[in-house]
């Protein structure tokens, strides 16, 4: 072997790849700007209520959203290993975090097209990748509509009762999908008409329902950030941690089942209903602290697509060796 001999050079991306990953991060934003057009124009007519917030809980409540962010990455990887090889974290946060934050693109497919996008240049295929995605938003949904029904029940019985019958019977629904018998052989049909190999038949139903339990102690997670917002903008709200936290929860799912992209407008309209409705919440209180959640939550995600740049880009020697064959329950 040659003294001098190196190992080659890193595969530089296509250039039309960087340009669509630009283009849809140009896209994002002006999606973002759009959905805040009118929230600024209140903002603009009355500044102060924005900044007369306790800033000490405002930055513990980032810290909280930052450390959720991780736990969903971790989740999601592990998910991923369910179908095929799981990804090292310096190729899972960037593809995780990057694709989530595209949901806010209109069409609601553009974060599984950036997730497949980014997980090929890490050498693994579509299709477990979309499973993956599909049984954790699953699970997630289902996971936030167990803690929402803590705020729901005593409200949605007496103003909404078939949303509380309906959110009530996707839970099991969502929870029967999702066993093995009835998940896999369905995948794997679907992939049969496609001409695509099978995915493996290895994983257990209590896999299934211990990353159900983890996604809902994710919410709790989601819940303190949540509460340390409240009471920075709100300081009554000190009592209500455990309504918020469903609240929080729930939010998020029924904006997710609302197919807007980031849920915008339906995600803030329960927010808001619930605030003034049962947690009592002045009209403007809750706006703000509505506001606040929004914005938060984009800061969180932007603080961490800059955080995965140096990641991504060491990320070359794992690509370069083969993906290890996946690891399933025995």
């Amino acid at each position: 072997m040659c003294a001098d001999a190196r190992p080659p050079a890193a595969k530089r991306p296509a250039p039309w790849k960087a340009a669509a990953y630009a283009a849809a991060m140009l896209l994002l934003l002006g999606a973002i700007g759009w959905y805040f057009r009118k929230d600024w124009a209140y903002l603009a007519r009355n500044p102060a209520d924005f900044w007369q917030v306790r800033w000490e809980f405002v930055g513990l409540a980032l810290l909280a959203l930052l450390i959720t962010a991780s736990v969903d990455i971790l989740i999601w990887n592990r998910m991923l290993g369910w179908f095929t090889a799981p990804l090292p974290f310096r190729q899972a946060a960037p593809v995780y975090i990057w694709s989530y934050l595209a949901r806010y693109i209109p069409g609601k497919v553009g974060s599984l097209l950036l997730r497949v996008a980014l997980a090929a240049e890490v050498r693994r295929e579509a299709v477990p990748v979309l499973a993956a995605s599909a049984v954790e938003l699953a699970l997630r949904t289902a996971s936030a509509l167990v803690l929402f029904l803590l705020v729901l029940w005593g409200w949605a019985g007496a103003q909404n009762r078939w949303l509380l019958i309906g959110l009530v019977a996707l839970i099991p629904v969502i929870l029967l999908c999702a066993h093995p018998r009835i998940m896999l052989p369905v995948l794997n049909g679907v992939l049969r008409a496609m001409k695509r190999p099978p995915l493996p038949h290895a994983l257990r139903y209590r896999e299934v329902l211990g990353l159900f339990g983890a996604l809902a102690l994710r919410w709790v997670l989601f819940g303190v950030a949540f509460f340390l917002l409240a009471i920075a903008v709100y300081p009554p709200l000190a009592t209500q941690y455990i309504p918020l936290t469903g609240l929080g929860a729930g939010s998020w799912a029924l904006g997710f089942l609302s197919m807007l992209p980031g849920g915008f407008g339906s995600m803030e309209a329960v927010q808001k209903a619930v605030l003034k409705n049962i947690l009592l919440v002045p009209r403007e209180p809750a706006f703000i602290l509505v506001l606040h959640l929004r914005l938060l939550s984009l800061l969180g995600e932007g603080l961490w697509s800059l955080a995965v740049l140096p990641l991504w880009r060491r990320r070359g020697a794992a690509v370069s060796a083969p993906a290890p064959a996946p690891s399933h329950p025995g």
